[in-house]
């Protein structure tokens, strides 16, 4: 213990304090409680672009507990999702198709050795011209 620290309690006691618990203190409250993390979660999940100053608005808190609210509580950070899949279109879905019935005939005919020789990959479809930026594309995620 510092000597200025020990003074303190010295004096505290020559003052008449008898003991040495914490007394209560006069400043804030804490504002983190189950009603406000569900709200914000509920924001994120109606609209996952939602800005961390947008939520903190919204909800009536500093942006500081907003971000330790999705951190510590909700488990959420923000990740880019400029590079999403696009919808396909109708010459793609009809290739599909007709890939499809083709691996079906395929394994109908000889099915082990189908297993055996047929790779898979997956196919993600990404569109490179997004009128966004990436900031703009963020979305928060668990």
């Amino acid at each position: 213990m510092s000597r200025v620290h020990a003074w303190k309690w010295c004096y505290k006691f020559d003052t008449r304090r008898t003991n040495v618990h914490n007394e209560e203190k006069s400043g804030r409250l804490s504002i983190i409680n189950e009603e406000i993390i569900d709200k914000i979660h509920e924001i994120i999940l109606d609209d996952r672009r939602m800005k961390v100053r947008e939520l903190a608005h919204a909800v009536g808190i500093s942006t500081e507990r907003v971000h330790h609210i999705l951190h510590e509580y909700l488990d959420t950070r923000k990740l880019s999702a400029r590079w999403v899949p696009r919808l396909l279109t109708l010459d793609h879905k009809r290739n599909r198709v007709t890939t499809s019935k083709e691996c079906l005939a395929m394994f109908n005919r000889n099915p082990d050795e189908f297993l055996r020789r047929f790779v898979t990959v997956d196919e993600t479809w990404i569109h490179h011209n997004t009128p966004e930026t990436k900031k703009q594309s963020k979305q928060w995620v668990a």
